[in-house]
């Protein structure tokens, strides 16, 4: 009998495995041989999936887009719309190992996507975070103040997500949160 392969499993396996390789050796490592290796498949069998490192990279971008969403549709959001919105950004910024790899994934693409599947894949995410920026400003700043609010979370929350790449020794998960918190409580209330 032959073997049933579900076959969208597989390339989330694999994506998943690309974004681990992505930390921990950087996008450059990422090649058909390389992600084979890491996730135990002959080169052939990824090759199928992935023929080369751009769609490997997209994948990537894919499942972590989809692990998000997974993670935001699990959320019991609480009423409080301040308390609402700092569970969405938990959610989305680097406080466990799964989220940190998420955001190396995140920032390689970022820096080196070249296929058009991956710039559109990165800009939806990229979307989702401007919409909670926009959401977070909204709620928490006056009409005059919420673009230029918006804009300023953005590059608070990017370089928290960056801090946690380039020094995880000092943007630890408490720190990011402590420091998200002090945002949220400084920004006036409409």
């Amino acid at each position: 009998m032959p073997k049933i392969v579900d076959h969208a499993a597989r390339r989330d396996e694999i994506g998943w495995a690309v974004a681990r390789l992505i930390e921990a050796e950087g996008v450059h490592a990422v090649t058909v041989r390389a992600a084979a290796a890491a996730v135990g498949f002959p080169p052939s069998t990824l090759r199928h999936y992935f023929p080369n490192g751009d769609q490997m990279l997209a994948h990537a971008l894919v499942v972590v887009r989809e692990r998000q969403k997974q993670r935001l549709a699990a959320v019991t959001w609480p009423e409080e719309q301040r308390a609402a919105l700092r569970e969405a950004w938990l959610q989305t910024l680097p406080l466990d190992a799964d989220r940190l790899t998420e955001t190396h994934v995140w920032l390689a693409a970022s820096l080196t996507a070249r296929s058009d599947e991956a710039r559109r894949i990165l800009a939806d995410i990229n979307t989702g975070l401007d919409r909670l920026c926009d959401a977070t400003a909204q709620a928490l700043t006056s009409p005059d103040q919420q673009a230029a609010a918006a804009t300023a979370l953005r590059a608070f929350t990017d370089g928290l997500a960056l801090g946690a790449i380039a020094q995880p020794e000092h943007f630890t998960p408490e720190r990011i949160t402590e420091s998200l918190d002090f945002y949220l409580a400084s920004t006036q209330s409409r």
